[in-house]
């Protein structure tokens, strides 16, 4: 019975440690994160940067399955593509769709993938495979989204002069 007693009193202080680490990084990410959000317009410091995404990886680390996670994966993916580095954010939106797929989270993902894929990395087959999957999948959730979708796709390829062009002669048409 003492043992018992002892055992069981070992595993709350661990289970309370382990509550307050999850804490304590959180509320650090957090605080980065704002940090970086009110920093919008000036340059953010590469070592700023490089910290965040490392306390992120820690957290998912330690706590895979946390509500978070999904969330600080979000993140993650949106500093990569701010640092240009698209393969990575790619990579990282496929991780948050993978292990998380019931995430709030998950519609962004997939048309922020289909976002690279088109005007970053000229992959019109990959963005148009990415966008045709939100519209299945999350356009009913957001008709906003779901129109800005359908504008991408039918503008895939054409430069933004073209899509001009486009757009005067329609409205020409319309004044005929």
């Amino acid at each position: 019975m003492r043992n018992l007693l002892l055992l069981l009193s070992t595993l709350c202080l661990l289970t309370a440690s382990s509550c307050g680490k999850k804490e304590k990084l959180s509320e650090q990410i957090n605080l980065q994160l704002d940090s970086i959000t009110h920093s919008l317009g000036r340059s953010v410091n590469d070592d700023q940067l490089n910290r965040l995404l490392s306390n992120i990886n820690d957290f998912i680390s330690k706590f895979p399955k946390d509500s978070l996670a999904s969330k600080y994966l979000f993140e993650e993916a949106r500093i990569y593509q701010s640092r240009g580095e698209y393969k990575n954010a790619i990579t990282v939106l496929d991780r948050l769709l993978k292990d998380f797929p019931e995430a709030k989270e998950c519609g962004m993902s997939v048309f922020m993938e289909g976002f690279i894929y088109a005007n970053l990395l000229n992959d019109y087959t990959k963005a148009k495979e990415k966008y045709e999957w939100y519209l299945s999948k999350y356009g009913k959730e957001n008709e906003k989204m779901a129109h800005d979708v359908k504008l991408e796709l039918d503008n895939l390829g054409k430069t933004a002069d073209e899509i001009f062009k486009q757009i005067q002669a329609n409205a020409d048409s319309l004044n005929k």
